[in-house]
């Protein structure tokens, strides 16, 4: 599901009793965002895939080497951490240089974001999300999108709650011989979610 959100009007969650900061990501802070990353991946797994648990793992911490060049070279991709005395509670990738595909706007694009299952539940998601809508005017766009996976109903919720609104709903089928098959799902020990 593709989520984009204007921020007009929209509530935040209840305040708590918390002082969370956002500010940008210091560079040697990318192994905390990298391990977190890595373990935080398994929540963005289709349910109706069954590609091991493991494999995802491998490729994000693959991938990882693109955003960390990307974070050290591009003005266009930030990543903001979310902190609370000192103490780091998740983190959000943007890019503000993202296309829509259907109309050609450039908006802001959430790449990933990812909370630190002790900080789940307080208002982290919250300042991150925010602070990213902030960038995304203070460079001139208008829109701030994010991809949640259908089986996360988790983050839709909280995304809704933002403000966010569903756009579009990606389908998928497998493929065999004779034409489309059912999806596998995710079976089996080893691709658990946990």
């Amino acid at each position: 599901m593709l989520l984009i959100a204007k921020f007009r009007g929209v509530s935040p969650p209840e305040v708590s009793s918390r002082q969370i900061e956002v500010r940008e990501l210091r560079p040697e802070e990318l192994p905390w965002v990298r391990e977190l990353a890595v373990r935080a991946v398994i929540h963005g797994i289709p349910g109706s895939r069954d590609i091991p648990t493991t494999e995802v793992q491998r490729r994000a911490d693959q991938a990882f080497g693109d955003l960390e060049f990307a974070f050290r070279t591009d003005p266009g991709f930030r990543i903001l951490v979310a902190t609370e005395a000192n103490r780091l509670l998740g983190y959000l990738m943007l890019d503000l240089d993202h296309r829509e595909a259907s109309t050609g706007e450039t908006q802001a694009l959430i790449r990933d974001l990812a909370i630190e299952p002790a900080a789940r539940g307080s208002r982290a998601v919250y300042v991150l999300v925010r602070q990213a809508a902030r960038l995304t005017y203070q460079h001139g766009l208008r829109y701030l999108v994010g991809e949640v996976t259908a089986a996360n109903r988790r983050p839709l919720v909280v995304a809704q709650r933002l403000g966010f609104v569903i756009e579009r709903h990606q389908i998928a089928v497998q493929c065999g011989p004779d034409g489309l098959l059912p999806m596998p799902g995710r079976l089996g020990p080893e691709s658990s979610r946990e």
